[in-house]
């Protein structure tokens, strides 16, 4: 396999993790950084010994990079991919990828009309926890799957930060890609959301999805009002359940037989999703977390949204 030329587009604390975990991926080589804000893109530069940028067409095409990975602010993700994409870079980005049904079109089309690599930031699916379920409900350990709930609660909003979303596309959506990955299923989703306080976006929200699969129910509930931070799922089967916990990655299961905690070999997601990414962009091909899966992901989540409890 060839070795893979990366950049990294958003030098805040996310695309300061990428820039550092690309170090550690095994055919990569980070060659440059880019952001609008040109100190913020120096100094990551200047700590990893690389290019700076603050115009992304530019960086790819001087650079000659294979591939970038985009971790800007949400409603500039989209417009910065499909320039990534128009310049010949592989792409992967960072949820929620678009923000709006009209911004996820014009995604959808770029990648299909340029014929990218792409895929989505998901992270989660990469945790090991979260594998090792899915390991399980593939040989039915736990019967037919009957009920997904998850809980995603964060302590304060990113209003600091000027991200323009709700928790839906910051929180909740992690909960309903993991759901729908474990399923390999596109449910139909109704809503519950609410806003307390006097910004626009929404502060809670309750998805309830009905799957095909096995007739499954899956409930995700995520806010920014509760003063914890809460990662967590509970999947119930016919035979027993398990209690998944992304920060620990630790799964739980409940059988008739009693209580088991299955070893769980500690990854960072990180590391496995942009080790993934590099391995198929170094081959040429689509990874199997795609576009696709993620344009099935999106609009599910705005199905729920605008149908509404």
């Amino acid at each position: 396999m060839r070795r893979v030329r990366v950049g990294v587009v958003g030098c805040g604390w996310f695309g300061n993790a990428h820039a550092r975990v690309f170090r550690e991926v095994s055919g990569a080589d980070l060659i440059a950084v880019a952001d609008i804000n040109p100190s913020a893109a120096r100094s990551l530069a200047e700590k990893y010994n690389v290019e700076a940028y603050t115009d992304v067409e530019k960086m790819i095409r001087k650079e000659n990079l294979d591939a970038v990975s985009i971790a800007v602010t949400p409603q500039y993700l989209t417009e910065t991919a499909i320039v990534a994409m128009d310049s010949g870079a592989a792409v992967l980005l960072e949820k929620p990828l678009a923000t709006s049904r009209q911004e996820l079109s014009k995604l959808i089309s770029k990648v299909e009309s340029t014929g990218s690599i792409f895929m989505p930031g998901f992270i989660e699916l990469f945790n090991p926890a979260v594998r090792a379920l899915k390991e399980r409900i593939q040989k039915e350990e736990l019967g037919e799957p009957l009920v997904l709930s998850s809980e995603r609660i964060g302590r304060v909003p990113k209003r600091n930060l000027k991200w323009n979303i709700g928790v839906s596309l910051d929180l909740a959506i992690h909960e309903l890609y993991v759901q729908m990955w474990l399923l390999e299923d596109r449910p139909q989703s109704r809503a519950y959301v609410s806003n307390k306080s006097s910004d626009r976006y929404e502060d809670l929200v309750v998805l309830l999805l009905n799957f095909k699969k096995g007739a499954a129910s899956g409930i995700i509930v995520s806010n920014w009002l509760t003063p914890i931070g809460v990662r967590r799922m509970r999947f119930t089967g016919s035979y027993g359940s398990a209690v998944l916990d992304y920060l620990n990655q630790q799964l739980i299961l409940d059988k008739h037989e009693g209580t088991f905690i299955p070893p769980v070999r500690r990854k960072e997601p990180l590391l496995e999703e942009l080790q993934t990414f590099v391995d198929f962009v170094s081959v040429g091909k689509d990874p199997q977390i795609n576009a696709s899966f993620a344009k099935d992901v999106l609009e599910t989540l705005f199905d729920g949204l605008e149908n509404k409890l």
